[in-house]
């Protein structure tokens, strides 16, 4: 009885949809050099045009042409088909550069539902609830769903519309390829949440052969633009109190449109066998530049929204062993190859920043029964690579010359034992960030109470010179308690 009180609590609650100041100022005047002064009272947001959007999906007449008689004989009476969620507690403190601006503590209130509907044999319907809370600072708060969207299926193919998160990615620490959905600053720099989209994807699903096995392709359009949430004022990673990102630069009308298709096989060779995927993609830029806007004691900071074209592919293969030996099939190769070309919309104030190509390339290789026979460590190599762009806007991209080194162990006994261990090292600075966690089930208490420590731990190189210098040391430590249902 309490799963389903708190599972309609968390439903009803998600319906309705000290940063381095001298740092900052240093790096928005160099921002500045291509940038037209703007005026300080310009917003051109489409919040009422998306709330429209959302209104007409999840509101009134969202269903009228479904036909229910249809769903009341199809395999099931009841349309909901399964549903889970989970609730969790995290408190944060940060241990460095405290006193500052912002908080030196958090409480982190988060909570997700999953309801997968069966309205007809063809017609699904997916709803993805959220909230997510800092009880320490009202400006952190998150009501609006992840995803919300119905899915018409043919034989060979299938078309989706609503609000929905697309995950392109490959490999494990940065995703150049995943383009298609914004992310949450104000949540978790450093692994910060997928939003959802409003649009529509059409997906194609062809016959496969002996070599290329499962071709798909996938057309999406997003016509609404949106914006990249920011960690608020009193946040670690705040831009500070001259940053307003309600007033910034935005695209207006067909500007806003984000068109992108996507082609994904198997392949097998006799060398090894391969999951493929290619990308293009043309619109809006989830991330902005910054300018300036006012004059004197008066300037403030606003970001400026540009679009960018981007062709990319990825792929992760693993070598068969007939032909590649046995050490290298137990690797898994992995790599992500993108390039970006960015352009300005009409009446921009800044230039478009430099065209530029990123690429991670890692390997994966896994250990077995290392402690018992049930155990596994996963140990990662990673390497992120950009090359192009000398512009101040490329010092907002944290992963220009990195290595990435991850380790992970699995237990796999009855607590689900895991202890994980990441260090990203830019072999440019003198700058790494290192992160442990530890996470556990404590079924003594609860068979479904989870269990998890975080520390984290930043070596920032020279002030202004990478973007982790550009904010007080974050290193903090975490405990959170989840209860999954």
């Amino acid at each position: 009885m309490r799963t389903a009180h708190l599972a309609a609590a968390l439903s009803l609650a998600a319906c309705p949809v000290a940063f381095a100041a001298q740092d900052v100022e240093d790096l928005f005047d160099d921002l500045m050099e291509d940038a037209v002064i703007a005026d300080e009272s310009s917003d051109v947001g489409d919040d009422a045009l998306l709330d429209d959007g959302l209104d007409a999906l999840l509101g009134d007449g969202a269903f009228d042409d479904v036909d229910f008689d249809d769903v009341a004989s199809g395999p099931a009476a009841n349309p909901l088909r399964s549903w889970k969620g989970f609730f969790e507690i995290k408190p944060r403190v940060y241990t460095r550069d405290r006193g500052g601006p912002a908080n030196d503590e958090q409480l982190l209130i988060e909570g997700e539902m999953e309801f997968d509907f069966s309205l007809s044999e063809r017609l699904d319907a997916y709803y993805r609830p959220r909230i997510f809370i800092d009880a320490r600072d009202g400006d952190l708060r998150r009501f609006e769903p992840y995803e919300a969207y119905l899915t018409w299926a043919g034989n060979n193919w299938d078309f989706r519309g609503g609000q929905f998160v697309e995950n392109w990615g490959i490999v494990d620490t940065f995703n150049p390829i995943d383009v298609v959905n914004r992310r949450d600053f104000g949540t978790d720099v450093l692994d910060a949440d997928r939003l959802g989209e409003l649009g529509f994807r059409f997906r194609h699903f062809f016959e496969g052969g002996d070599t290329i096995g499962e071709p798909t392709v996938s057309l999406y359009a997003l016509p609404l633009f949106r914006t990249t949430p920011f960690p608020p004022r009193d946040q670690r990673f705040s831009l500070g109190d001259a940053f307003t990102d309600a007033d910034g630069f935005q695209p207006t009308g067909i500007e806003q449109a984000f068109v992108a298709g996507r082609f994904q096989s198997t392949l097998q060779t006799s060398f090894a066998d391969a999951d493929i995927q290619a990308v293009v993609a043309h619109g809006p830029e989830r991330v902005p530049t910054f300018f300036t806007v006012g004059a004197g004691g008066a300037a403030g900071i606003q970001p400026a929204y540009f679009g960018i074209t981007t062709v990319g592919a990825g792929f992760r293969a693993v070598p068969n062993e007939e032909s590649a030996g046995q050490l290298l099939s137990t690797l898994t190769l992995k790599a992500e190859v993108v390039y970006k070309a960015p352009y300005t919309f009409s009446d921009s104030p800044v230039a478009a920043p430099d065209d530029y190509l990123t690429a991670v390339v890692g390997v994966d290789r896994g250990f077995y029964g290392l402690f018992t026979s049930l155990d596994q460590l996963t140990a990662t190599v990673e390497y992120a690579r950009e090359e192009g762009a000398d512009d101040p806007a490329a010092l907002l991209r944290p992963f220009r010359n990195d290595l990435i080194l991850r380790a992970l162990w699995e237990a796999n006994d009855f607590a689900r034992q895991s202890f994980e261990v990441r260090g990203l090292f830019d072999l440019d600075q003198s700058e790494s960030v290192i992160e442990v966690i530890y996470e556990r089930q404590l079924r003594s208490i609860h068979p479904d109470l989870q269990f998890q420590a975080e520390l984290r731990s930043f070596q920032q190189g020279d002030p202004g010179t990478t973007f982790f210098s550009l904010f007080p040391n974050n290193t903090s430590a975490a405990i959170s308690l989840r209860w999954a249902f």
